[in-house]
């Protein structure tokens, strides 16, 4: 039923609006051809669009907050001043560097020449860097306060002329602007704020194709790198001048170093990272685009979750899992897009901590709790930090400020989703706000740390507001001010000085920890000390090997989850001879909820595999105690088979066969042997050694099948004739038939066919072979097959649904089967009511005259093609039926559990073919509204419909239930999942239309209405 959350309608600047006066020319893109012109013309957006209102004057809208107790908010700027502000961040004189982002959507002088499924645009040509090129509606400015009264007194300009631009962050000598596809770098010698000259390009080949998801939010790191997000619908291929060619698709963190010049992807994964902050710990977090969640945490060299369709895959092709989300407790609606950790110093000393995460969505801002889960975080929510009745009141960036105060970028607009080709956002408006205690305006007294004396940088270390700390450390590493050093190992040795990470810092950022400093802090009492250097030795890698020793004795001892996750990290940098000892960080047992530990303890282990699987085994061999752990035996074991055998034949499965003979008798082997069958899943296994071919047919033959099953995988002679005879036997069991059905049709074997088809042919056979049968027969292209099932299809197929919807989505999915199908219908053989939205969506994909004459006969008006017109009628009448009562809840679970129970859960009751609705915004009638009856505006990632289209001329549809090296796996409305090789896709694309159908409520009176609905919004189950 409620498919809610769009397609794309991902982070940060979703986030925009129509034009207040309506009589404007709405901008039109520039189109690279004809195609691309009717796309343009025609695309029905989808999301929340503008709603034609006119924009609430900015000391008007400030009253239009309403903020938690004790709380007070500003007006920093507002139009002209500011417009479409995107970005924030400070200088080391406390301006405030804004970045206008007035030419979103469409780079400037470009032309598109192209759309994928998800509106992804690519250009005729790539961009030339500023001062070249065409120049675009993007500025830079910073605003200060130069007397120290708490608010800014005037406003520069800094740069214009830009096109598209996400971020511009002052530092090290420097302006560094994202202007993708570039990093620039503006020399400002004199840091006045004033550029020095034409930039240099130190960053090229971030994405272009999706505007509102580019590389963004640069951040100066606690360890003098560059750090930046990047969104989940552009790629990636970045090359500086000693990286090269750095590729990835869809979120990530990354980083760059302004001294050595590298590039490097520090993790993966998320929502649409279009937010990212580092907190006082060096610990790196971002905001999301979806529900139920604050946002990610992120290891060092870690994967995360994506939605593998529409983002592409990891980087690493071997990961094997993946970080989620934070867990949640609260408030569970999309999308809390911005994100930061409050420690300013200048709130309520509970609040240190808590993270601040706006969602322009619900126009408010949230405060949670932020609690240690194990090596990572969960959040629970606090009452809001504020909220607000104007809908045009869209914060897309927050960061905290000097004074300590939380600062807030209002785009103020009015159009939600992206997705849609018509550049016509509200250009003109935008606004800061400034949330601070209502005690009284934070005042903070003109300064300049780039002049500031040594001492007084020094003493800023202990400042209580993060900010301060922050801004200290790295000019002290700016400006090289070595003499600092004696005093910041004080103050590193000193017990108990809470500030003593901020020492390690500076210190790290001078390049004055040596292998012997960095090995001292291995015992500190301080775990977040003992882990940054820990991460310090990473960095270093091969140059400090005198490092190896007391690493490897800390990964023996250590107890703290957070430093053990970041030894794991550093375990994946190092070479194998210093990196696999570290691996005994994860050997001894942890929480129930811990689940970083064993996924970096593999990535660290498979980082190796392929540069140095020799030393994997010697490791193996030589750490017994480690072979026998947990952590081994439930995490790495079977992922470490399975990873050597996809290395080949030769030398990856040879390394296999003599992790085999090192591995003690019993589950290691097993788990071992099942690894290796999952490296050759859905193809044929090659020739073994005879110690891995024995074990795994030992395997397979306790699966259904058994030794038949075995055999066929291993190309065993005889093997395929045994296999026809058993499955043409009507005294086998049906798994066993079923088994050797899948593994006849995964190996193509054509002589299959004629027993599929005696089967599709017998009155007797059961329901669930018959309907398994029909997917392995689907593989193959014989018209036999379509045959068989029309030729009895009333006798054999109609009678359950089940089997029924199998068989049509089976003879839709192929053109010359779809042809025979439609002419059937024709001949009134097939029921046109048997026909599901699922299979006429496959038959649609073909794009076939005569079945399109076909769907529109006998299909008119039931493919979710309803007018605009009739759905704001059909939302009209539903509004006016709710507004006349109330309803009964008891009632109106019948009707739930009538028409959505079947794939949605709400109150622990329902399927799961949708997402769960417990959690919803469903107190907002306007929420379900929406939802029910444009349930295509918004598809909930995880949730959409994807076609795959085979190199064998199949055609399938489902939902993504998960991609990995191998393939990817489809799963229906019934729940039937079925997986993909990947060499056999031609493509995957994503359906624009929600699987959930319209009309949904057709045939329900007004007063059933307000009975559903009064048990969609009520508080909790009874």
């Amino acid at each position: 039923m409620f498919r809610r959350i769009p397609f794309p309608l991902t982070a940060l600047f979703v986030l925009q609006s129509l034009p207040v006066q309506a009589a404007s020319p709405v901008p039109a893109p520039a189109a690279g051809n004809e195609q691309v012109r009717k796309i343009m013309e025609t695309y029905e957006g989808r999301g929340t669009l503008g709603d034609g209102s006119a924009p609430t004057p900015a000391k008007e809208a400030l009253r239009q907050f309403h903020p938690r107790l004790g709380f007070a908010v500003d007006l920093m700027a507002a139009e002209p001043d500011v417009e479409q502000p995107l970005y924030m961040n400070w200088d080391s004189r406390g301006r405030l560097w804004v970045v206008q982002y007035r030419q979103y959507q469409f780079p400037a002088g470009l032309k598109v020449v192209s759309y994928d499924s998800h509106l992804r645009a690519r250009f005729d040509r790539v961009p030339l860097p500023p001062p070249g090129g065409n120049p675009g509606e993007d500025k830079v400015t910073f605003f200060e306060d130069a007397d120290g009264d708490g608010f800014f007194e005037r406003h520069t300009d800094v740069l214009g002329g830009l096109n598209i631009v996400s971020a511009a962050l002052p530092g090290a000598g420097a302006l560094w602007v994202l202007n993708p596809p570039y990093l620039l770098r503006y020399p400002d010698a004199d840091c006045d704020g004033k550029p020095d000259g034409d930039p240099e390009v130190v960053l090229s080949g971030f994405g272009l194709e999706d505007t509102h998801s580019v590389a963004n939010s640069l951040q100066w790191g606690v360890d003098g790198w560059l750090y930046g997000a990047n969104g989940s619908t552009t790629t990636g291929n970045v090359s500086s001048a000693v990286s090269k060619n750095v590729r990835w698709e869809g979120q990530c963190i990354w980083r760059y170093h302004p001294a050595n010049r590298r590039f490097e992807v520090y993790a993966e994964g998320g929502g649409n990272t279009f937010s990212l902050d580092i907190d006082s710990k060096g610990r790196v977090f971002s905001g999301t685009n979806g529900g139920g969640t604050r946002g990610m945490h992120y290891e060092q060299g870690s994967y995360g979750v994506k939605s593998w369709g529409k983002h592409g895959p990891l980087t690493n092709s071997h990961a094997y899992g993946w970080f989620n989300h934070m867990r949640h407790e609260g408030d569970a609606r999309r999308f809390p897009q911005a994100f930061v950790v409050y420690e300013g110093g200048l709130f309520d000393a509970r609040l240190d901590g808590s993270i601040i995460a706006p969602n322009s969505l619900a126009n408010l801002v949230y405060l949670s709790d932020r609690i240690p889960d194990g090596s990572t975080f969960r959040t629970v929510d606090q009452a809001d930090l504020l909220s607000s009745t104007d809908r045009w009141f869209r914060p897309v960036d927050a960061k905290v400020g000097p004074d300590g105060a939380l600062y807030l970028a209002d785009w103020y607009d009015t159009r939600l989703s992206h997705v849609r080709p018509v550049d016509d956002w509200h250009k003109t408006s935008g606004r800061i706000y400034r949330v601070r205690p209502e005690s009284g305006i934070p005042r903070v007294a003109p300064f300049d740390l780039h002049t500031e004396s040594p001492s007084r940088l020094l003493s800023r270390l202990s400042d209580a507001n993060r900010w301060f700390r922050r801004q200290a450390a790295l000019e002290i590493g700016w400006r090289r001010l070595d003499e600092l050093v004696p005093a910041l190992l004080e103050k590193l040795g000193t017990p108990g000085d809470p500030h003593a990470l901020d020492a390690l810092f500076a210190l790290d950022m001078l390049d004055a920890v040596d292998s012997v400093r960095a090995a001292g802090c291995f015992k500190h009492s301080d775990p977040y000390i003992r882990r940054w250097a820990v991460k310090i030795v990473g960095e270093k890698g091969t140059a400090w090997a005198d490092c190896a020793a007391p690493l490897a004795a800390l990964a023996q001892t250590e107890e703290h989850l957070e430093v053990r996750a970041q030894l794991l990290a550093t375990a994946k940098r190092l070479p194998a001879a210093s990196g696999l000892p570290l691996l005994r960080a994860a050997e001894r047992p942890v929480p129930p909820e811990e689940t970083h530990l064993p996924l970096l303890a593999w990535w660290a282990l498979e980082s190796k595999c392929g540069t140095d699987p020799a030393a994997v085994l010697s490791f193996v061999e030589s750490q017994g105690d480690f072979v026998a752990s947990p952590v081994f035996r439930e995490h790495l074991v079977q992922r470490l088979g399975q990873r050597l055998a996809a290395g080949g034949v030769d030398a990856g499965v040879q390394a296999c066969a003599k992790l085999w003979e090192l591995l003690p008798e019993g589950r290691l082997r097993e788990k071992l042997v099942a690894g290796v069958a999952a490296a050759f899943e859905g193809t044929e296994i090659p020739r073994l050694p005879e110690v891995l071919s024995g074990a795994l047919r030992s395997l397979l033959e306790t699966s259904p099948g058994g030794a038949l099953a075995s055999a066929l995988r291993s190309g065993e002679a005889g093997a395929v004739q045994a296999a026809l005879k058993l499955l043409a036997d009507p005294k086998a069991g049906t798994s066993d038939r079923l088994a050797v059905a899948n593994g006849l049709a995964a190996l193509g074997r054509a002589e299959a066919v004629p027993v599929f088809v005696s089967l599709l042919s017998n009155n007797a056979a059961a329901p669930g072979l018959r309907r398994g049968v029909l997917q392995a027969a689907a593989r193959f292209s014989d018209m036999a097959i379509p045959g068989a099932v029309l030729g009895g299809y009333e006798a054999r197929f109609a009678g359950d649904k089940p089997v029924r919807d199998t068989a049509l989505a089976v003879l839709a999915g192929r053109l010359e089967w779809a042809r025979v199908l439609v002419e059937a219908v024709d001949a009134w053989k097939v029921p046109v009511k048997h026909f599901t939205p699922e299979v006429l969506n496959l038959l649609r994909q073909h794009r076939d005259p005569a079945v399109e004459a076909a769907l529109e006969k006998h299909w008119k008006g039931a493919l979710g093609v309803v007018s605009m017109e009739a759905k704001t009628e059909e939302a009209r009448l539903l509004r006016k039926a709710l507004a006349e009562g109330a309803g009964d809840a008891a009632r109106g679970r019948t009707h739930f559990q009538a028409r959505c129970a079947s794939c949605h859960k709400l109150f622990a009751e329902g399927g799961d073919v949708g997402p769960e609705l417990t959690g919803y915004e469903r107190g907002n009638r306007e929420f379900w509204v929406d939802n029910i009856v444009y349930p295509s505006l918004e598809i909930r990632e995880g949730y959409g419909n994807y076609t795959a289209r085979l190199a064998n001329g199949q055609i399938l549809t489902g939902m993504l239930d998960a991609q990995n090296a191998s393939g990817v796996v489809l799963r229906d409305l019934a729940g039937q999942k079925t997986a993909l090789r990947q060499a056999d896709i031609v493509s995957l694309e994503a359906n624009p239309v929600s699987v959930m159908p319209e009309g949904l409520l057709g045939g329900l009176g007004p007063a059933e209405l307000r009975d559903l609905f009064a048990y969609l919004t009520r508080k909790e189950a009874r």
